[in-house]
């Protein structure tokens, strides 16, 4: 078994010397299939949502290619920032299986397989339509989590390819779940990224969804096919598993959870502030930090709601009680107007409380309300003897 990095870099490699050799048109047998691959959730933060590509295989010319929309290029300048902007280019690519399973199966991550019922033309024009987009600038989009990444396009490639009218069963599913929660489960094994992305994500990500909303997370888009049928037939006429999944050790997790850091420096918060006089500079130190680190965070989501692509990252209620102010607090001296500023930031963060924590959030992300009771312990502080010092006179 191949290094997980050099698997991955070996398939990235060849993923870039294939792809212009592979716009080679041919006409196809009628032995061809063309099978959805459904990659499991990894443990990376890259690979928390799975992935999908498909997979053509034509034994009788010895073509076993997977096309992916899944891929990108780590050498694009500004890689990090035109990622979190929404402006990262991503491309199709075509590869062997062979080196498509290698690379999952270093990594560890299951593989499922679904033969879809085509006829042999609509098998022609899926693998038409993929040979040509890679010979062509239309490789290159700009990758939208929610409408349009990996999964929705092979969606819409099939949906385009087939003759008549597919029958999706949609009754399998709740109704009406919105994307934060559809998140949720797979969010779940990464409790910080779990929080990040909650806190970035805005008032878009709680609207309710219909059915085809939900095809862009990959495990979604493999049942949505598993509860299709064409002329009351089953659309997929075979399911099987590719690569198993390997038996791990159950891991604890431990103490650095956001719900017990959190919980932890509530605890000390509130020790600090019932110190007498004389150790007031430790509740200061801890006063500061905590509006230092709740106003970076804000003017994170603040910049995400202005300057990022990412439609669902904007108008983020929670910047209601994430105030990017509060890192001017944090850094300046003692002023009189902090007593003003922190009734109106107490009243901002119980009017951001009831739009978000006290809907539904709380049930995503409980940890939230350990912070939420910190700040607001540390405004009524301010409010009263701002960090535990002697007001000053002056501005």
């Amino acid at each position: 078994m191949l290094p997980r990095p050099l698997a991955w870099l070996l398939l990235y490699l060849t993923m870039c010397v294939t792809t212009p050799l592979a716009a080679r048109p041919r006409l196809l047998s009628p032995a061809a299939t063309v099978r959805l691959v459904t990659c499991a959730p990894g443990t990376e933060t890259y690979a928390l949502f799975g992935h999908s590509a498909l997979r053509i295989t034509d034994p009788g010319q010895g073509l076993d290619h997977v096309y992916n929309y899944g891929t990108f290029d780590f050498r694009t300048p500004n890689f990090y920032g035109r990622f979190l902007r929404g402006d990262l280019r991503y491309f199709l690519s075509a590869t062997s299986f062979a080196t498509f399973y290698a690379a999952y199966q270093a990594e560890q991550r299951p593989l499922t397989e679904q033969v879809l019922a085509l006829q042999p033309a609509e098998t022609q024009r899926v693998y038409d339509e993929l040979e040509a987009t890679l010979a062509s600038p239309a490789r290159f989009y700009r990758y939208q989590f929610f409408a349009d990444n990996c999964t929705t396009r092979l969606y819409e490639l099939i949906t385009r390819s087939v003759t008549g009218s597919l029958q999706l069963d949609s009754t399998y599913v709740p109704v009406g779940q919105t994307y934060r929660q559809l998140l949720a489960p797979y969010l779940a094994p990464a409790p910080w990224v779990k929080v990040g992305m909650n806190l970035g994500l805005g008032w878009p990500a709680d609207q309710p969804t219909v059915f085809r909303q939900r095809l862009f997370l990959p495990t979604e888009l493999s049942q949505a096919w598993a509860h299709t049928s064409r002329q009351h037939r089953p659309f997929v006429t075979r399911t099987r598993s590719l690569l198993a999944a390997p038996i791990l050790p159950d891991q604890s997790p431990g103490w650095g959870t956001p719900g017990r850091v959190l919980g932890s420096l509530a605890i000390l918060f509130a020790l600090a502030a019932s110190l007498p006089a004389r150790y007031s500079l430790l509740a200061a130190v801890l006063g500061r930090g905590v509006l230092a680190v709740v106003g970076l965070t804000g003017c994170l989501i603040a910049g995400l709601h202005l300057f990022s692509l990412h439609t669902p990252a904007h108008y983020n209620y929670q910047l209601l009680w994430l105030l990017p102010t509060h890192l001017l607090v944090a850094v300046s001296p003692v002023r009189r107007w902090w007593r003003l500023y922190a009734t109106g930031a107490i009243g901002l963060l119980v009017i951001g409380s009831l739009l978000g924590y006290g809907v539904y959030y709380a049930r995503l992300l409980p940890e939230i309300g350990w912070l939420l009771g910190v700040l607001l312990g540390q405004l009524l502080l301010l409010r009263k003897q701002p960090f535990g010092v002697v007001q000053q006179t002056g501005a």
